[in-house]
């Protein structure tokens, strides 16, 4: 399958260029700055930003008898008063996808998003009530009520703590982040997942339906 793919050139979104690549799929990257990824078989880079509808339309264009036929969004946003990257990115991008006839969208949110706030540390839970941190959950937040009514195959991941060792087992919670017979419980937030697994999981997400309507916390 053609994935497009937003937030191509972050940490997380280069990785999932590579598993998809390594997985026989080809990627077309919405990117501000195309000359920071490095040029591969199967990938396509377009210029431009998800801000902007015309642009994600011209992502859409971009290759000729190929169109995307899913989307992943790894998309960061800024902690600053107001920010809406990731809810607008969505919203220009949901009536596009329904234009061209795609439905499924994998999108990276973070453990804490939505319903799973409450089981999260208390140090997170703090440090998002009280610090520029919540601006960026609250963007997250729009995502999650913009998916829910979208109509669209949807899945919201939810990563625990983001690190960078290598690519390993992942456990699935529950969508808000509880026990869900693990063991777990109110101990979940102290987890953490590499943003090589977070890459495996959001490629599995476009090519199976099992998540589909869900938002499971994910960690190593």
């Amino acid at each position: 399958m053609r994935i497009l793919l937003l937030g191509g050139s972050g940490q997380t979104g280069r990785l999932v260029i590579d598993e998809a690549l390594q997985r026989g799929h080809t990627v077309t990257a919405l990117v501000r700055n195309p000359t920071v990824i490095p040029a591969q078989k199967g990938l396509d880079v377009v210029k431009g930003t998800p801000a902007e509808a015309s642009d994600i339309e011209k992502a859409f264009n971009a290759v000729q008898g190929d169109p995307p036929t899913a989307v992943i969004v790894t998309l960061g946003s800024p902690m600053e008063k107001g920010s809406r990257i990731m809810a607008d990115a969505h919203e220009n991008l949901i009536p596009a996808m329904k234009r061209h006839g795609v439905s499924k969208i994998v999108t990276m949110a973070s453990f804490g998003v939505g319903s799973s706030f409450p089981n999260i540390t208390f140090i997170m839970r703090w440090a998002i009530s009280h610090t520029s941190l919540g601006h960026s959950f609250k963007d997250h937040d729009q995502v999650d009520e913009i998916l829910k009514k979208s109509g669209l195959d949807f899945v919201m991941l939810r990563p625990a703590r983001l690190t960078m060792s290598k690519k390993a087992p992942v456990r699935y919670i529950s969508d808000d982040g509880t026990d869900n017979g693990k063991g777990l419980g109110v101990f979940a937030g102290l987890g953490g997942i590499s943003r090589a697994s977070v890459a495996g999981c959001l490629v599995d997400a476009v090519e199976k339906n099992t998540w589909n309507g869900r938002t499971p916390v994910i960690m190593n």
